[in-house]
């Protein structure tokens, strides 16, 4: 599959999208370089080279580690709080 990819002046991979299939590959006037590449496994921007029209990943680099944890909502976090209470009402009445 064809890709394009925008780099920085390091080869650092900025973005990239779907390249039409007949396009050639190397570089164009468009600011951009279109590669080949069998699948979109790697392509993480600003994690990622471009060398030689290959991706070459950031060693070591784990994109899921890398996804911010949502935080609970305050609405979450009122809901969790009754099904505690709720919870331990049940288990002090059971107890009785």
């Amino acid at each position: 599959m064809k890709i394009k990819v925008w780099t920085d002046s390091n080869n650092r991979l900025l973005n990239w999208a779907n390249a039409d299939e007949s396009r050639p590959v190397g570089p164009t006037d468009e600011g951009f370089e279109v590669i080949e590449v069998d699948d979109a496994i790697g392509l993480y921007e600003n994690h990622a080279s471009i060398v030689n029209g290959q991706v070459v990943p950031d060693a070591g680099y784990d994109p899921d580690a890398d996804r911010p944890t949502p935080e609970p909502s305050p609405e979450q976090q009122m809901i969790a709080a009754l099904t505690l209470e709720v919870a331990q009402l049940k288990v002090a009445k059971s107890s009785d």
